[in-house]
């Protein structure tokens, strides 16, 4: 899997990074994988740890196989280190606001795809270690309308089982707990493939407001992008159910959207023999060219998500969603 480090050296990566940069950033451990793995967050903070401060959040790999998600949020990272002091613009971001960035949320997950060599079924390329897509887990709302056909599924053994209950995946519990508590005002979530930006749809009465945010992806971002330009879908609320993006944003009011990086193109074509491996379905052969298409258009989006939300999440729809998390 040429082109890209283990998961191991991609943690290694983010502990140079932060070292590089100790006075910017620290590494915090937010749980453990099943498997006893640690979930860790990037902490990217200018001014320290200030109360009240706004925050953003930048994930990736959440399902094992999406590697250049991983690729991109770590040159997110990197970017936003490398030029905090020496561009404006960036400056200004961390001056004002802290940036979170998870990198690898199913460690388990990619060990077990790399392992493999990225011979896996569909199902493998997205689950966590007991089976579960991690981007069903999550708590949600049942809302009426035709069912997606990769909506959240009951039957164990889908590519998109939900799992036993939400949150029954530590790694999502781990996410969880640190956006109650840091209550974002705006996610990014790197996937792959398809070069499409997943745009949920905004509920409630502050629709209005998270639909001006979340407008960042039907123009600044794509207008940044150097080399492909991701077409924005509205991602219906009715086949959003146990989604990150519908869980932050029903229940804590944090516009989130996801970005699905790349697409299968004519290297893969040219590779015939990669043709069944999952692994060249979801990863470019050349991801330097996806981070430097992205990195870019993200931290430009994260500047416009901080100036449109003022700095606060919306008002949630559902908020009955994340009242386990809150504590007495």
């Amino acid at each position: 899997m040429r082109g890209y480090p283990s998961p191991d050296d991609a943690e290694r990566e983010i502990d140079a990074l932060a070292a590089e940069h100790p006075r910017l950033s620290r590494i915090e451990g937010i749980g453990r994988s099943s498997q006893g793995r640690p979930i860790r967050v990037l902490r990217i903070a200018a001014r320290g740890e200030v109360r009240g401060r706004p925050r953003l959040l930048v994930t990736a790999q959440i399902h094992a196989v999406e590697f250049v998600g991983s690729f991109v949020a770590r040159g997110v990272a990197r970017r936003l280190l490398d030029g905090y002091g020496r561009e404006n613009a960036i400056t200004a971001l961390l001056d004002r606001a802290d940036v979170f960035v998870a990198p690898l949320l199913n460690p388990d997950g990619a060990v077990r795809v790399w392992r493999r060599r990225g011979w896996s079924r569909i199902g493998g390329a997205r689950h966590t270690a007991t089976g579960v897509d991690p981007n069903r887990n999550f708590p949600g709302v049942v809302i009426e309308g035709r069912r997606a056909w990769n909506a959240a599924r009951a039957r164990p053994g889908s590519a998109y089982y939900r799992g036993p209950r939400p949150l029954s995946e530590p790694e999502c519990a781990a996410l969880a707990r640190l956006c109650a508590r840091e209550r974002f005002c705006a996610a990014v979530n790197f996937h792959s493939f398809g070069r499409v930006v997943f745009v949920p749809e905004a509920l409630g009465a502050d629709r209005g407001r998270a639909d001006h945010v979340l407008d960042v992806f039907r123009g600044v971002f794509q207008s940044r992008q150097r080399r492909w330009r991701y077409r924005p879908v509205l991602d219906g609320a009715h086949k959003t159910f146990g989604q990150l993006d519908a869980f932050l944003l029903y229940g804590l009011g944090t516009p989130s959207v996801t970005v699905e990086v790349s697409r299968p193109g004519l290297s893969l074509a040219l590779r015939p023999w990669r043709l069944a491996n999952v692994f060249w379905w979801a990863n470019p052969t050349r991801p330097d060219r996806d981070r430097d298409n992205d990195v870019d258009a993200t931290v430009a989006a994260l500047a416009e998500l901080l100036a449109r939300s003022g700095g606060t999440p919306c008002t949630p729809a559902h908020p009955q969603i994340v009242r386990d998390l809150e504590g007495p």
